[in-house]
């Protein structure tokens, strides 16, 4: 029994001892919960933007306007068609109902009132809800109103030529996952381990100068970026059947900033870390945070508002949102001139803040 105990107590030590392993069997799974939850367990709800058309002095407008304005989920907006319309093309509007002119006599007469419901297709799952719910709410209001369950007619516009799936969504957010992982593992992780083996000392004592040691590095990093971006594009185009709308320089240009932008991070966590379990236990607090919470998988909509100053301050957020505006056509979340500034200052705060910090050894 003593053996057995004294056992027990030195594994136990060791596991204490063992950052990394500490990391992943206690502090990680606790994370995780901790992500999952902020997203998915609160009482957060999805709403709605909507922008509503409506003629005035039509007392069935006026009714149907103040019904949708009951419904929690909705923040209503009032605005011309084309005031409407341009900021559903903004992004600022998720739809836009056109209520026609003259619904009174129509329904007097018996006839159907057609309403037109425009919405971005690009969003997905969040377009469908909103498409479910406005034709729903019309059902209702109609039943109420006379009995009669098809009085109006909801008349879908999309904006986009093609009704989009999740796998359209979700291909540019796999080339952004792909670019985060080769810059944290694929720089941060390599320089780490280089740093451990001594070689990154050896290279600071070779006569070649170091510049081109790093120029070659971040080369060979770009131009797997730009291999990977491309084979996941294909095989998302042809076998998927994923609409690529966007001109190729547009997106090799993204890509390659957020391949810079996310080697320049790399090379920062590798900066800061003095050993390789250091180093991987702060290459997991950047990597998940920014894999669920930048919108790569999902939309940003679907988040709880507290978590929106975080989304935000996210590179992978931007780098998501371009890739879907360059290569699917999808709606912004940001103008795409935002996102590459945004890009373009993380990977200027990264470079400079990885020069001061360097170490060779």
């Amino acid at each position: 029994m003593r053996a057995y105990l004294t056992l027990f107590s030195a594994m136990t030590k060791q596991f204490v001892r063992d950052r990394m392993a500490l990391f992943w069997m206690l502090a990680f799974p606790v994370l995780f919960v901790l992500l999952f939850g902020f997203v998915f367990g609160g009482e957060n709800e999805v709403r709605f933007r909507l922008g509503v058309v409506a003629p005035e002095g039509d007392p069935v407008a006026a009714g149907l306007l103040s019904g949708l304005e009951q419904i929690p989920a909705m923040e209503i907006f009032r605005g011309t068609r084309e005031e409407e319309l341009a900021a559903l093309e903004d992004g600022d509007r998720d739809g836009v109902l056109i209520l026609p002119e003259g619904m009174v006599s129509s329904l007097s007469r018996g006839e159907q009132a057609e309403v037109e419901l425009y919405y971005d297709a690009a969003k997905g799952n969040t377009a469908q809800i909103l498409v479910s719910v406005v034709d729903r709410f019309l059902v209702e209001a109609e039943r109420a109103r006379t009995g009669r369950p098809r009085a109006f007619v909801l008349v879908k516009k999309p904006i986009q030529a093609q009704e989009f799936r999740a796998i359209d969504y979700m291909l540019p957010g796999v080339v952004a996952m792909a670019l985060l992982q080769l810059g944290l593992f694929g720089v941060a992780g390599t320089l780490l381990q280089m740093r451990e083996r001594k070689i990154l000392r050896r290279f600071w004592a070779a006569p070649v100068p170091r510049s081109i040691f790093i120029g070659a590095q971040v080369s060979q990093r770009v131009t797997i970026a730009l291999l990977q971006a491309g084979i996941i594009t294909l095989v998302g185009h042809f076998v998927f059947g994923v609409p690529i709308l966007g001109s190729k320089a547009a997106v090799a240009g993204v890509v390659l900033l957020g391949a810079l932008t996310f080697v320049s991070l790399g090379y920062l966590i590798a900066s800061l870390a003095r050993t390789v379990e250091s180093g991987n236990a702060l290459l997991q607090v950047v990597n998940f945070p920014m894999m669920f919470l930048s919108g790569i998988f999902w939309p940003v909509e679907w988040m709880p508002g507290v978590l929106k100053p975080v989304i935000y301050a996210l590179p992978l957020t931007y780098l998501g949102d371009a890739l879907r505006q360059t290569m699917v056509g999808a709606a912004p979340l940001f103008p795409l001139r935002v996102d590459l500034a945004v890009l373009s200052a993380w990977l200027v705060l990264c470079g400079l803040l990885s020069v001061k910090f360097f170490k060779w050894e």
